[in-house]
């Protein structure tokens, strides 16, 4: 019968020669294939498979995988699918390597793991890890014990840092062979902070393994994996698990514990330090607590066993009553202590605390007092547990007061907000009526003067009729009265017109002053009445005077305007009145017998036109301007009232973010109360604890 071995190192062919050494093997298989070749049943299987052999021993690959690919031999030819794979990788011909790999079929569980091992060397070779860990996986799923396997397989997952198939591993195989060499690996690995994303449960029974085996070494593991999963979010969960497995799983009465019993103790104070909510690590505190009793020697029971007594004081009937009973019986026995450290620390957490919540301030001014009373320097471990007591006392008042506090400012913030409301409401509504005001009372006087020159031009004009006299030069007398109708006009706009618009204004410009004040004192009053209730300068409600002087600059401007009126073409004019006349005083004005005629034509014809057109074409540049400035009246009132307006939406803003910030922290007070009463809850189970642990307590 063929030796795998044999067929593994392709040292088959030894055996086909039957050890003869006088010949080249080569030779001696030419030989034999020659001789059976002579027979009358051929078999050559076997000669070939053994030269395939020789030929790939001396680097012949090409010769090999011809002879084993004339392999016919059923038992033979899985094996030459490998050998000719193995040909083709010596010749980095990696794809019919694998192809060839692929192609054994064999119920020989060796060849499949030297297959699935030639193939993780393959896939390493080509860079393909994912495919290189699938082979080394199924290689060690197959057949684990097979010579350097797992060896391989770790060594591979270690390079490349896949330490979750590293940890898989190192688990499997340490519940396979219970070989303590693995659980050491499995140390390593947690040590290392490697297994921290291994969710607790996938470690049940290795840790149950371990801990038949080698309690000593389960305890350095759990407290080594105990380190590393309160580094990750998997920490409760691991907490349950631990606590479970040592409930479920008896452990030697002969072994005293060296780490746990400390680890307990500790994970139990980090449990009720604050950091926690109580609903959290409820459930797991009975199971913590039971293990922590069991694990503890004589000496240490006191801390565990007052633990238990003081849980089951703050939170009675969640704890089995068989371990209240234990807990008692072995805190009687025990040695208790007279110590201040417990309380002083005790007190220095709370203090912590309380600064953190914004309370230090005035828990200081509270304990003030009780601190001089107590002479804590000096005090006795009675008279520290009760200042401790008061100070829990004051801080749960203190809960119900925070709250009704924050109510108030809601309160206090909501009413100001509806007067601030009121008021921006109140605010718009004044800077409306004051624009109206304001831009009637100017459209008032723009209108008065207006009529005033509609009537007062063309009253010029026609009085220049005086000058028309007999001996005047009928020919030019159009052009003298058109000049002098302008020169008139022009002394009136700029000695009197000009004079009595700015006059008019400025009293104008005073009255809106007046109104502003009005609006500016309103506003200071109110300013006045929000900072007192404040307590502070909140509010300056201070209006933009400056659009006064903006006016006052723009009248005078448009009012320098009025004595630079253009001339007006008033007599000379094309219309049909005008040619008659005109060629009426050249026709006649040298017959002195007509020129009374022309005299009385000239008058009745300056007095009895219609200027208006006239008049309102010399005022329209200037009244143009004005409706401009009147435009502008609306916007500039609102400029007035701009900073006021924006200062009110700021506030009106930051007191509506107040409101919600109170809001939101009301909510949360009121939906997750435990955030605040957890932490004093649990300084109170301290106290208890503290109560128990210490000698003159017990005695009291």
């Amino acid at each position: 019968m063929t030796n795998e071995n044999e067929l593994i190192s392709k040292s088959y062919f030894h055996k086909i020669i039957d050890g003869n050494k006088q010949k080249h093997p080569i030779e001696i298989l030419g030989e034999m294939y020659m001789d059976e070749m002579q027979k009358d049943k051929i078999d050559l299987s076997s000669i070939r498979y053994a030269q395939g052999e020789v030929y790939f021993i001396n680097n012949d690959y090409e010769a090999a995988i011809f002879k084993w690919e004339n392999v016919s031999d059923d038992l033979l030819i899985p094996w030459t699918y490998k050998n000719i794979a193995d040909a083709h990788f010596e010749m980095d011909l990696f794809d019919d390597a694998e192809e060839f790999y692929n192609r054994v079929e064999s119920s020989s569980v060796v060849l499949e793991t030297e297959v699935l091992l030639q193939l993780f060397s393959l896939y390493i070779k080509q860079d393909k890890l994912e495919k290189a860990v699938d082979s080394i996986k199924s290689a060690v799923r197959l057949n684990p014990d097979y010579s350097t396997v797992t060896e391989i397989a770790r060594s591979c997952f270690e390079s490349y840092k896949d330490w979750d198939n590293a940890i898989e591993l190192a688990v499997n195989e340490a519940i396979r062979t219970g070989s303590l060499d693995w659980f050491v690996v499995l140390e390593d690995y947690a040590e290392q902070g490697f297994t921290n994303n291994i969710k607790p449960k996938d470690l049940h029974q290795v840790l149950v393994t371990l801990l038949h085996l080698d309690t000593f070494r389960f305890e350095g593991l759990v407290a080594v994996l105990w380190s590393s999963y309160k580094q990750s979010d998997f920490y409760f969960l691991w907490l349950n698990e631990i606590n479970q497995l040592l409930q479920n799983n008896n452990v030697e009465d002969s072994y005293t514990w060296k780490k746990l019993p400390n680890i307990f103790q500790d994970t139990y104070l980090e449990l009720i330090s604050g950091e926690f909510l109580i609903k959290d690590f409820s459930k797991l505190i009975e199971s913590h607590l039971t293990n922590w009793l069991k694990l503890s020697s004589a000496s240490e029971t006191l801390c565990s066993s007052s633990a238990i007594l003081a849980w089951d004081e703050i939170f009675p009937s969640h704890l089995d009553v068989s371990l209240v009973d234990q807990a008692e019986t072995k805190l009687v026995n025990g040695q208790s202590q007279t110590s201040r450290q417990d309380g002083m620390d005790l007190y220095e957490s709370i203090l912590n605390w309380a600064e953190k919540q914004g309370l230090l301030d005035e828990l200081s001014i509270y304990m003030k007092p009780l601190i001089e009373e107590y002479n804590i320097e000096v005090a006795s471990p009675l008279k520290i547990r009760n200042l401790i007591k008061d100070v829990i006392e004051f801080l749960i008042a203190k809960r119900v007061e925070m709250e009704d506090s924050i109510i108030e400012t809601i309160n206090w913030n909501e009413e100001l907000l509806a007067r601030l409301n009121g008021l921006k409401n109140q605010l718009s509504d004044k800077e409306q009526e004051e624009a109206r005001v304001i831009k009637d009372s100017f459209c008032d006087i723009k209108e008065t003067f207006r009529q005033r020159m509609m009537l007062k031009i063309p009253e010029l004009i026609r009085n220049c009729s005086d000058i028309v006299q007999e001996d005047s030069d009928f020919g030019k007398l159009h052009v003298k009265l058109n000049e002098e109708m302008n020169t008139r006009i022009a002394d009136y706009l700029e000695n009197t017109a000009s004079t009595d618009f700015k006059r008019a204004v400025g009293e104008w410009i005073v009255e809106c002053e007046g109104e502003f004040n009005e609006s500016q004192s309103y506003l200071n009053e109110m300013s006045e009445t929000f900072n007192n209730q404040y307590g502070e300068e909140k509010l300056v409600l201070a209006c933009d005077f400056k659009v006064l002087d903006d006016w006052s600059r723009d009248i005078d401007r448009i009012s320098r305007g009025m004595t630079h009126v253009e001339k007006a073409n008033i007599l000379l004019r094309n219309n049909p009145s005008q040619l008659v006349l005109k060629s009426a005083g050249k026709l006649f004005g040298s017959i002195s017998k007509n020129k009374d005629i022309i005299v009385n034509k000239y008058k009745n014809y300056i007095e009895s036109e219609d200027y208006s057109q006239i008049t309102e074409d010399i005022m329209h540049p200037f009244l143009q301007q004005l409706e401009l400035f009147e435009g502008a009246l609306e916007w500039d009132v609102k400029k007035f009232f701009t900073s006021p307006l924006d200062e009110l939406n700021d506030v009106t803003v930051e007191t509506e973010g107040d409101i919600a910030k109170h809001k939101d922290a009301l909510a949360a007070m009121r939906e997750n109360p435990e955030i605040y009463n957890d932490p004093l809850t649990l300084f109170k189970l301290k106290l208890v604890q503290y109560e128990l642990t210490n000698e003159l307590m017990v005695k009291e």
